[in-house]
């Protein structure tokens, strides 16, 4: 009896890769929000803002530095999902469906991506503007 053997033609993505795309902005944003607040605390202790070395508005670079560092981040992840879906799928854009988990995969982690960085703007333009110990309380 001959044994029927079926080729997977469709192009296989690196595990890492994938949950790089998927997970990588929203956890980017996670860490910048958490590292911001830590960082926050540690300059407010006194009410003047400034930590150590750092006058406010050094603290307040920094904390614009961290999150531009996550930003960095996140859109890196959109812009590798956004790779991993092209490599899968022949459809635009707009006419998107995720087959499979790998297409899903890399469909949420664009969506994913976007949203993260808009949310990261977001969150990093107020130390700028505003003294870094009212934002954060």
């Amino acid at each position: 009896m001959p044994v029927e053997t079926t080729v997977d033609r469709s192009p296989r993505i690196p595990a890492g890769r994938l949950w790089f795309g998927a997970a990588g902005a929203a956890v980017a944003w996670a860490l910048q929000g958490f590292t911001c607040f830590q960082l926050s605390i540690q300059a407010c202790k006194d009410g003047t803002g400034s930590w150590g070395p750092l006058s406010p508005v050094g603290v307040r670079v920094l904390i614009g530095v961290v999150s531009a560092a996550y930003l960095a981040v996140a859109l890196a992840s959109g812009f590798v999902s956004y790779r991993n879906w092209r490599s899968l799928s022949d459809r635009r854009i707009m006419q998107a469906e995720g087959y499979g988990r790998e297409e899903y995969m890399a469909l949420v982690g664009m969506f994913v991506g976007l949203t993260a960085s808009v949310g990261l703007v977001w969150s990093g333009i107020p130390p700028i503007f505003v003294n870094v110990c009212n934002i954060f309380r």
